[in-house]
């Protein structure tokens, strides 16, 4: 690594870190603005101090060669071996133009190509003579076999399925669905159609036989006799508070004094007034009492 270049002495101009106009500065900047036109000219000023910076750097760095540095010996020297190793490339390719390939035969790996090659044309060879092999046998009569075979049964079965189908489809024709009356099935459907007609007679004469009556004065049974019951003992209750709401009309509730509620008031009243009076006759007490001279005592 003491070697390389890149890691040797630089000059001072060459660590400087070199400006350069983004790409989008190219394009930047080109309205009519007071602002794109400081751009503009901010830009140029940045370029005309790049282009000055460097051109003193040439100058510094030409007139400075009398002498030659180390970083220029080691990249002479790391130039030298690369070169080397150049060249021995370069020989290499000129010695492999001169070598006749074919007739080498790329050793080894030419032999297995050859051997390979040999097989692949076997193996063509082979599979064109079975396809003429093949080219005059005639499959339809051949059958293909145990499949051919297989297959000619199932179309025996298919045709003889079909053909009874079509045996039972013409039977059919001359069936007289609704004569037969579907077997069972009509036989059911027929019972239960006169259930019903049996069910909507009996219904309507039940609807009948209720247009007559009349159910105020029949009193709609039980249920008409509980409601009159309810009714008497509403009638009978409402009574009963009318005469309690005159009765205590003529009562005069100050002078009753309530009863046992007034009673219970008058006796809390007179307790009130006795713990009252005894407050204030404690009060009258320490009015008369010197706490001063009781503390110093």
């Amino acid at each position: 690594m003491q070697d390389d270049p890149k890691y040797d002495f630089k000059a001072p101009e060459e660590n400087i870190r070199k400006w350069s106009p983004k790409k989008w500065e190219n394009q930047a900047f080109q309205g009519v603005s007071p602002f794109d036109f400081a751009m503009r000219q901010k830009n140029e000023e940045k370029k005309r101090k790049e282009r000055e910076r460097e051109a003193k750097a040439r100058m510094y760095n030409y007139q400075s060669k009398g002498v030659a540095s180390l970083e220029e010996a080691n990249a002479k020297k790391v130039n030298a071996e690369n070169e080397k190793a150049k060249q021995a490339a370069r020989q290499m390719k000129e010695d492999a133009k001169q070598v006749n390939m074919a007739a080498a035969g790329f050793g080894v790996e030419q032999a297995a190509r050859n051997a390979d090659h040999k097989r692949d044309l076997e193996w063509k060879a082979t599979k064109r003579n079975e396809k003429e092999a093949l080219k005059d046998i005639n499959m339809a009569a051949a059958g293909f076999g145990v499949e051919q075979a297989a297959r000619n049964a199932d179309h025996k079965r298919d045709l003889a399925w079909k053909e009874t189908k079509r045996n039972e489809k013409e039977a059919l024709k001359d069936v007289n669905m609704a004569a037969a009356g579907f077997g069972v099935e009509q036989a059911s459907r027929n019972a239960d159609h006169k259930r019903d007609l049996a069910w909507k007679e009996t219904k309507r004469n039940e609807k009948e036989a209720l247009k007559d009556v009349n159910m105020a004065a029949a009193g709609f049974g039980v249920e008409q006799a509980s409601r009159n019951a309810d009714h008497k003992r509403d009638l009978a209750w409402k009574e009963t508070k009318r005469n309690e709401k005159e009765a205590l009309k003529d009562v005069n509730m100050a002078a009753a004094g309530f009863g046992v509620e007034q009673a219970s008031r008058n006796a809390d009243h007179e307790r009130e007034k006795a713990w009252k009076d005894a407050k204030r006759q404690e009060k009258e007490k320490a009015k008369e009492f010197d706490m001063a001279r009781a503390l110093f005592q």
